[in-house]
């Protein structure tokens, strides 16, 4: 009951993301309701939410809701876009091994690299004196987060959608599910079917074209504040 329990207070990604980058896949591993907090305010909204909230909402406001024209591309531009796109290889590999918390750091260190090249380029004050660079630096960012959508996907479905319909999306990334009931020689059931005909999401890297729409973005995860972690505590009887 504990996972229906976490859903009325909080949102399913943040859930996923903990249980896969704590998940004992050599050794045993424990629920950490502090380790729960840092993370999801140090990793999902620090590194990967704001990374993806900031850079579209700097869009939305400065380039008319659309995706600005680069121009030529520089070594800089190139080198992350290849970096990001050789993530469906890296983080791929992972997955097919079944080495799920070592794929999800890889797409967490790749979302790192472009708040890294954003560092480096600062669109937002390059955008005072050369509109130009900053159209530049803003696409290969976009790009960039439109890839990472992908390979965040099987930790961060919910979230990855949600950003999907921000790149101006109308086809879901994901297919439908339905409940039917099944019956077999050990009686009566129902079971979860997924439906993959309505899907669009592809493991591959980003196709993002210069012009177009994007929705206004909002918040991809909530910030959490430190007394959860004692009101957590005391709800499960262990002030540890």
């Amino acid at each position: 009951m504990f996972a229906r329990d976490f859903l009325t207070r909080y949102d399913p990604d943040p859930l996923r993301y903990y249980l896969t980058a704590v998940m004992p896949e050599a050794r045993d591993s424990d629920w950490d309701w502090e380790d729960f907090y840092k993370r999801n305010n140090d990793e999902l909204v620090a590194t990967w939410g704001n990374l993806a909230n900031r850079v579209l909402s700097f869009t939305y406001r400065n380039f008319e809701g659309q995706v600005p024209e680069p121009g030529q591309l520089t070594e800089l531009d190139e080198n992350l876009l290849r970096m990001v796109e050789d993530g469906f290889e890296s983080v791929g590999r992972e997955l097919e091994t079944v080495h799920l918390r070592a794929a999800l750091a890889e797409a967490m260190r790749l979302a790192s690299e472009v708040n890294r090249y954003l560092d480096q380029t600062a669109p937002w004050t390059a955008m005072k004196t050369d509109r130009q660079a900053a159209a530049r630096a803003v696409y290969v960012a976009l790009r960039a987060i439109d890839s990472l959508k992908i390979l965040f996907a099987p930790f961060l479905p919910h979230t990855s959608e949600k950003l999907h319909t921000f790149f101006g999306n109308t086809s879901p990334l994901f297919g439908t599910q339905s409940l039917v009931p099944l019956k077999d020689r050990l009686g009566e059931h129902t079971a979860l079917r997924y439906h993959p005909e309505t899907a669009t999401g592809k493991w591959e890297p980003s196709r993002l074209q210069p012009g177009q729409a994007i929705q206004q973005p909002s918040p991809l995860f909530k910030k959490l504040e430190h007394k959860i972690v004692e009101e957590e505590r005391a709800r499960l009887g262990n002030p540890a």
